[in-house]
């Protein structure tokens, strides 16, 4: 009977990111890692104006094929294609990029866009200038005077803003 290999935990706990991704790139292939990424990085190009009219299609060696809706707008993008793909390393350097092509075809609708996050309060809300009756039974209850002066400095403070 073969004896087992003793594993070795000598290096310690490893992050289970790596493991997991150690796993997705045994199952995916890397050109669909990598357009996963430049998806990702389109989506964060903050134009507008793309949005519905140009997308990214695959990834094969190093070039981005990003399919167009119509010809104006490959004319526009075949000007700014070096802008463009400059944008595109900065935001996925993992996508290891070095040109883009455009093809005239069919753009795939964009989904909804996430909602926006409410506005935050700007802070706790404005308190009175005079303490309730609450308060002042409690501020009253507080034995140490320091401790009172301080308590009741620090509302009159706030009772400010």
């Amino acid at each position: 009977m073969a004896r087992r290999p003793r594993r070795s935990f000598a290096r310690g706990p490893q992050p289970l990111a790596d493991a997991i991704w150690k796993l997705v790139k045994t199952i995916v292939p890397d050109h669909m890692i990598r357009l996963v990424h430049v998806r990702a990085a389109w989506e964060r190009l903050n134009m507008p104006w793309l949005r519905g009219r140009a997308y990214p299609l695959a990834v094969m060696r190093d070039e981005v094929i990003v399919v167009v809706e119509d010809s104006q707008y490959h004319h526009e993008l075949m000007y700014s294609r070096d802008d463009l793909l400059h944008k595109l390393q900065q935001l996925a350097p993992e996508a290891r990029l070095a040109s883009l092509r455009f093809r005239l075809g069919v753009v795939p609708r964009p989904g909804p866009r996430p909602a926006a996050l409410p506005a935050a309060a700007s802070g706790p809300p404005p308190m009175a200038s005079e303490p309730s009756q609450a308060t002042s039974r409690a501020l009253a209850d507080v034995v140490d005077p320091e401790l009172r002066q301080a308590i009741a400095g620090a509302r009159v403070l706030l009772g400010r803003a």
